[in-house]
């Protein structure tokens, strides 16, 4: 994909496994090391050149002092956040095996006038970044982690009809994960602010494949296709699909987001994206220029 960036954050990640030392920093600059050497013989002079600024990029990072990224390190559930305290419960129930209780104290934080959308932004996000961060850190297994996860599918669920108040735009949008990608719940609440803005979404969910997304744009007839990517490799697939666009979708706009657009900011336009949105409430925001400059050009 030609970014450095993308290495940069996988090392980051990498050495925050389960918190920073100087001997994992020494262990990932020996394997890139080694990955040199094995690259300048099997690879041709031409070909092994193009490696270099990306193996020199990634050597140059692990000999510096780590960023602490916060999702390995820090706290998602940080003091003064809104709604914090319905937040912290909402997780502690979740890591007791506390499903139902969870979801009573997310109707309890409505009764109490919390709208839906700062139920998403600060509950079910932070939570999810918190159980991400304590499974990073060791701290909970597998099983815990996709627990967490499936009790806040279920509670989106709950909570979806209360965001179809909004007055339908007249747009439709598809949004999906592609084969192989199974993150898809910030794919959903993106999906979900964009029809709490007027939007009629057809969310395909994960690990969708190539074909399919194109027949579900023609047959719901949308006009915007949202593409979630939650890993590096995940990337390569969305160019795929993109390059792959069937000409009677040539006039659907094109958004895209995930954590490798977040790293790389310019990763959308290599892809063949019209767009990118780091998160669900700026989604709403580029949605809206996207289909501006749409008008101003069909007016032109």
């Amino acid at each position: 994909m030609n970014s450095a960036s993308l290495l940069e954050a996988h090392l980051e990640h990498a050495r925050n496994l389960p918190a920073h030392s100087s001997e994992r920093d020494e262990q990932l600059r020996q394997e890139l090391n080694v990955l040199r050497q094995v690259l300048s013989q099997r690879l041709t002079i031409t070909d092994y050149s193009l490696t270099l600024p990306y193996l020199y990029a990634g050597l140059a990072l692990v000999s510096k002092p780590p960023t602490t990224p916060v999702t390995d390190t820090v706290s998602a559930l940080w003091d003064g956040a809104p709604l914090l305290d319905a937040a912290r419960q909402y997780l502690t129930r979740l890591l007791a095996g506390q499903r139902t209780e969870a979801l009573m104290g997310i109707r309890q934080a409505m009764r109490e006038g919390a709208h839906v959308r700062d139920i998403y932004l600060h509950i079910f996000q932070p939570v999810q970044r918190e159980v991400g961060r304590l499974w990073h850190q060791g701290q909970i297994d597998v099983a815990q982690e996709h627990y967490c996860t499936a009790a806040t599918e279920l509670a989106i669920a709950t909570l979806h009809a209360h965001l179809m108040a909004t007055p339908r735009n007249g747009r439709r949008l598809v949004s999906a994960t592609l084969s192989g990608d199974l993150h898809v719940m910030p794919l959903r609440i993106v999906s979900d602010f964009l029809e709490s803005d007027g939007w009629d979404a057809y969310f395909l969910g994960a690990n969708t494949p190539a074909a399919s997304v194109w027949q579900a744009v023609v047959a719901h007839r949308a006009e915007l296709l949202v593409i979630g990517a939650s890993m590096s490799h995940h990337v390569v697939r969305v160019r795929e699909l993109l390059a792959e666009r069937p000409a009677s979708c040539g006039a659907v706009r094109i958004m895209v987001g995930g954590a490798p657009f977040n790293a790389d900011p310019g990763l959308w336009q290599a892809v063949g994206a019209d767009g990118w949105a780091p998160d669900a409430m700026r989604a709403i925001a580029e949605a809206k220029r996207l289909f501006s400059s749409k008008r101003t050009s069909a007016l032109a």
